[in-house]
Order: C-alpha cells, then structure tokens, then sequence
C-alpha cells in the first residue's frame, strides 16, 4: 500500500510537470494542478488499475477501487504539461484499456486555483481523464 501511495505521487508529478518545451497541446492557458485520482463510477469493483503516463513511462497501479469508489493522492503543486496517459484495469474478468487519452484544461476552471488530474471509469470499459478543482 505504502509504495502505491509512493508511484502514485510520483507519477502524478511526473504527469504535472514533464514536457520540456511541448506545452499543452495548443493551449494558452496554464494551470497548477496537485492531486491525481481514479474514480470507478461503475457497479463493481475495479482491479490491478495502470494508469501511465505516455512520455515519461512512468506508471501508478493500485491493485483494488471498490464500486463506486475512488483513489486519490496529493502532491506539491505544479504546473500542468498536458501529457497523454493509459489507463487499463480488470473488471469481472475481463482486461480493459484505453487509447491515448488528454485532460484539456475547461474553459470554466479558475486558473488562478489548483486542480486536480481526474480518470473516471465507466461501465463497458469507457474511461476518461479531465481536470476538476
């Protein structure tokens, strides 16, 4: 549990603050942002969860989302680089697995506030990533 909680710090760091120069895919506005959480807004549970982050490498597992659950971390702020992730999971057996996904930055997000990297998890292997205060 302890070295989750670790990867998952780090690759939330990593999917705030990589990208040498790239910038947010077109986008002007910047934004802090200081968590990361995976929530299944499915009706069962969710298991071995990946999410990587495509740049880096970088990976963060949790083993176990109970339904309608979530996991979350905090880390120190940082300037979101609009890097692409994956996430996979299994869910009544079955291994699921998004394509290359981004978390544009909402046009309604005060960027003078902190956000958060948000996954949500759907029913019939949907996922998306998003940014949320």
């Amino acid at each position: 549990m302890k070295n989750t909680l670790m990867t998952a710090m780090l690759t939330a760091t990593i999917l705030a603050t990589s990208g040498c120069g790239e910038g947010l895919r077109g986008q002007s506005r910047s934004i802090e942002i200081g968590g990361l959480l995976i929530r299944n807004r499915t009706a069962r549970p969710l298991y071995d969860i990946k999410l990587k982050v495509e740049r880096t490498g970088t990976v963060v597992s949790c083993n176990f989302i109970v339904a309608g659950g979530n996991f979350s971390t905090e880390f120190p702020l940082r300037r979101y680089q609009g890097n692409s992730v994956w996430v996979s999971w299994q869910q009544n057996g079955q291994n699921f697995a998004t394509g290359e996904m981004y978390a544009e930055i909402p046009n309604d997000l005060d960027i003078g506030l902190p956000a958060a990297a948000v996954v949500v998890i759907q029913d019939s292997g949907v996922a998306m990533v998003q940014l949320e205060q």
